[in-house]
């Protein structure tokens, strides 16, 4: 996030913090909803102005749009769905096949996208609605949009590209809504409804592409998508909010408040349960899926530890909430490339300590001097838990990719990398007793180099279709938040209560008669002394 580290929700009686925030506020439509005055003042200090006031409780409300952009959101929504449910009529069946047996898994990767994801946003004071209503939304569009698209891309090879939808489907699409999701925290607050629709429907797009290259083409390794969802839904954001904000966001409104950022701290409760989940869900057999859980496990444990530590050391002995709600599990991601390997437990525990520590210096000095330096807004510092712990799980699954042997691992190395199956009748072909076609007959090193040039190209791709993205967002067609009214405020997209907007505003100055009284009072109390 790039407002200050420091909760600075000030309270609303004191009088510098309300001048500041006037700067800052709309001309929007004030509504007394009571008055308080404090008829008992303290007495006031010999050469001070402080005076006693009297206080009202005023509802600012933002006006609904006008003009033909309040239709384009309706538009785009149910004109989209007529669509999908045209397209699902045309080109999807059941499949024949069918294995549930990964459903439990599937619904710790859904509860890591709704409430994982959506409650961890929910920091921001006066967008709770939009963290978690704009999350849930996101989801339902990307799992219908990318059942689609995978399915096309799957099924190249048939000329009228009919495809079967089965539970695998299902958890690949919620995992590109996770990416999505990443992407949204780098944008949260600061982009309309139908912004978001737009940036879906191209990311989606963008991020299946990305993965078809890299897994089905180059035959990389990625069994936790670090790079696939994390650092490709973080440069992917990181882009967007550039090319969309040239000059960066400052807003007031961005703060958290303490029981904002208790809710958030849910979220992160909710993906350290999970977590394990995501990255064992896609490995084949037991041991792997052991392995990823507890080589997860180990990880984010070592990443919360490191970020309690550096937190207090970074505070001077305070731990700063936002490390933990962030850099905490930024462990698990940063293994998650290679959670399925045999990589002995004190690899995770480094790893994921490592993420931890630049996690947490990534929130305290690096997402300020992108904000300052390169007027680059990132609402969630997606760059620090998403963005970093990517790379590091990109040059973690190179080494390991380089270092696993056939002797360690056996024929289990041919179904982690499929492109290190010796090629037919080749000496190792022979000797392994391999039964399997069409070898690459890739050596380790090989292998190594491909995993990183399958890091390049997520950046690549992601850079550019975020730029172009955002490029786009700016068109007149779109609604634009205003910065200073807007952004960062639920009620200029949502119907709110009315205890929602409460400021309280000074209204009556302390008065020379009041002055006179107060002075009469003191006189009378100190005769009685």
């Amino acid at each position: 996030m790039s407002n200050s580290t420091e909760n600075n929700a000030a309270s609303p009686l004191l009088s510098s913090q309300v001048k500041e925030d006037s700067k800052h506020e709309p001309k929007t439509t004030p509504v007394i909803i009571a008055s308080v005055i404090n008829k008992s003042p303290a007495k006031p200090q010999h050469g001070s102005n402080d005076q006693p006031n009297e206080y009202r409780f005023v509802h600012q409300r933002i006006p609904p749009r006008t003009g033909s952009q309040k239709f384009l959101l309706p538009i785009l929504l149910i004109g989209l769905q007529i669509l999908f449910i045209v397209l699902f009529a045309l080109f999807t069946d059941y499949s024949a096949k069918t294995d549930n047996a990964k459903y439990p898994a599937y619904e710790s990767l859904h509860a890591i996208a709704l409430l994982g994801f959506g409650f961890i946003m929910t920091f921001l004071k006066r967008y709770g609605y939009g963290s978690i209503g704009f999350n849930l939304l996101l989801v339902a569009f990307v799992i219908q949009w990318s059942l689609l698209v995978r399915g096309w891309f799957s099924s190249s090879t048939d000329v009228k590209f009919n495809f079967e939808i089965n539970l695998e489907s299902l958890i690949n699409a919620d995992y590109t809504a996770i990416a999505i999701l990443v992407t949204l925290g780098a944008l949260l607050g600061k982009t309309s409804l139908s912004q978001l629709i737009i940036v879906a429907l191209i990311e989606v797009v963008a991020q299946i592409t990305n993965e078809f290259v890299n897994i089905k083409v180059l035959n990389v390794h990625d069994i936790g998508f670090s790079l696939h969802v994390h650092l490709f839904g973080a440069l992917f954001g990181l882009a967007v909010s550039k090319f969309l904000h040239f000059n960066g966001v400052n807003s007031q409104k961005q703060a958290p408040v303490y029981h904002s950022d208790l809710f958030a701290l849910i979220g992160t409760l909710f993906l350290w349960v999970y977590y394990p989940s995501f990255n064992s869900l896609l490995a084949t057999g037991s041991d792997r899926q052991s392995r990823s859980i507890i080589n997860t496990i180990a990880a984010i444990s070592a990443s919360c530890m490191i970020t309690f530590g550096i937190s207090s050391l970074a505070g001077k002995g305070k731990i700063n909430i936002l490390h933990v709600q962030h850099a905490t599990i930024a462990g698990g991601i940063a293994i998650g490339s290679v959670a399925d390997l045999k990589i002995q437990v004190y690899v995770p525990l480094i790893v994921g300590a490592l993420a931890g520590l630049l996690s947490t210096i990534g929130y305290k000095y690096v997402d300020p001097f992108l904000s300052r330096v390169l007027k680059l807004h990132d609402t969630c510092s997606v760059q620090s838990l998403h963005g970093l712990p990517g790379l590091i799980a990109g040059f973690v699954s190179a080494i390991f990719a380089a270092t696993s042997s056939f002797t360690e691992y056996k024929h289990e190395l041919y179904e982690i990398y499929p492109a290190r199956i010796p090629i037919m009748n080749s000496t190792e072909y022979v000797e392994q007793g391999i039964k399997i076609e069409n070898g690459k007959g890739r050596t380790g090193f090989e292998q190594a180099g491909f995993q990183l040039i399958s890091m390049a190209i997520t950046i690549g791709i992601s850079l550019v279709a975020g730029s172009i993205t955002g490029l786009l967002l700016r068109l007149p067609l779109f609604e634009q938040l205003s910065e200073d009214v807007e952004m960062f405020d639920d009620e200029a997209q949502w119907v709110t209560p009315d205890d929602y907007a409460l400021k309280l505003t000074f209204a009556t100055p302390y008065s020379d008669q009041d002055k006179r009284a107060d002075e009469n009072q003191a006189k009378n109390e100190d005769s009685k002394v």
